[in-house]
């Protein structure tokens, strides 16, 4: 899979992408990291598809970028 979200996200965490995709405290961080990514559109919407969907183990569709920040949003939320 060639896709420059995924890499970015592997080089800032420091961590495999099957670490992050397993273990559960990096995948809810890197989630909530990709809701407060500033410039979104830097990366197609496809790439979002592809990354979130690795990521959550399911098919993921975006119709436009206001989509990746409503679905994104509970994984940026803090548990009290």
């Amino acid at each position: 899979m060639n896709n420059r979200l995924l890499e970015y996200l592997k080089k800032e965490h420091r961590v495999s992408l099957s670490a992050i995709r397993s273990q559960s405290e990096h995948k809810w961080v890197v989630l909530g990291d990709l809701y407060r990514l500033q410039n979104k559109e830097q990366y197609p919407l496809k790439e979002w598809e592809e990354a979130v969907s690795y990521l959550l183990g399911c098919t993921v569709q975006f119709a436009n970028y206001q989509e990746i920040e409503t679905s994104l949003k509970p994984f940026s939320l803090e548990v009290k």
